[in-house]
């Protein structure tokens, strides 16, 4: 049974400000250190459930988080972020049994710890077919591409809520509870970790339970940005329409080209980043 974890950071037990989860914030060796600390109470519960390989993405920001010296030897880590065409699950395929989740949060713009979609600074909204999608969402249907089910998410209350609605047999773990956009109530990092562990292991021994999502075609894109200017760059990408002053629709029949589409125009939207704080 091969696992695929993807692994982010602002649901993880104390990570609950931008002081933790950026590079240069001066929290962020120890919000690393407790993302760490999760995927490997995740990479335990997988092998206590019988999983004979695991893969770990690190999904967060520039993808080079994990302490590598502190990673379970038993796993093998997906690194850094360049040419990841799948994003949060790049490489996965119908060889892997289950999609786990550790340390998500919210889709931007509801409440939730450190709400966001993909880029906090660049996306408002992230539509498919005129449903809001997060990146639990997102990574769920990229997986369903391949057969593969969403069988667990870790995070605050928020995101697993809404992870709960969509797919509700899933197995979750609420690591601490919002208070605000920073601020929650949570568990010990160590008491976060048994819960992950026996989630996990929860999870995968009840696979036939789990969901597979996926979508229907054609696919329609619409990404609401932060800013026009963002949403003007964007419109430069090839079959990319421009709708209002700050949404960016594209439409194909393969999602996998549809989320490609997405990347890119995220990219190009955030060079504008800088222009608006000149």
């Amino acid at each position: 049974m091969k696992i695929y974890i993807s692994a982010d950071m602002e649901g993880v037990s104390g990570v609950v400000h931008p002081e933790h989860t950026g590079w240069s914030g001066r929290r962020h060796h120890e919000a690393r250190l407790l993302m760490t600390g999760d995927i490997n109470a995740a990479i335990d519960g997988a092998f206590a459930a019988g999983a004979s390989e695991v893969v770990v993405c690190d999904s967060h920001s520039n993808g080079r988080n994990v302490v590598l010296e502190e990673l379970d030897p038993r796993a093998r880590l997906a690194w850094g972020r360049q040419n990841r065409s799948l994003g949060q699950v790049h490489g996965i395929d119908n060889s892997y049994a289950a999609l786990v989740m550790v340390g998500f949060h919210a889709r931007a713009g509801t409440p939730g710890v450190l709400n966001h979609t993909i880029n906090s600074g660049v996306v408002h909204q992230f539509r498919l077919n005129g449903e809001a999608h997060g990146e639990v969402d997102i990574n769920a249907a990229l997986a369903g591409v391949f057969g593969v089910p969403i069988a667990f998410v870790s995070g605050d209350d928020r995101v697993v809520a809404q992870s709960k609605s969509r797919f509700p047999a899933i197995e979750t773990v609420t690591t601490m509870e919002s208070i605000g956009t920073y601020s929650a109530l949570l568990h010990a990092p160590k008491a976060a970790r048994v819960l992950v562990r026996d989630g996990v292991e929860r999870a995968l021994g009840r696979l036939a339970d789990m969901t597979v999502l996926q979508l229907d075609g054609p696919y329609t894109l619409e990404i609401d940005f932060k800013d026009t200017a963002m949403a003007e760059t964007a419109s430069l990408v090839p079959g990319v329409e421009k709708v209002g002053g700050l949404t960016g629709r594209f439409t194909h029949h393969d999602l996998l080209e549809v989320f490609r589409a997405a990347l890119v125009m995220i990219t190009l939207g955030a060079t504008e980043r800088w222009e608006t704080t000149v």
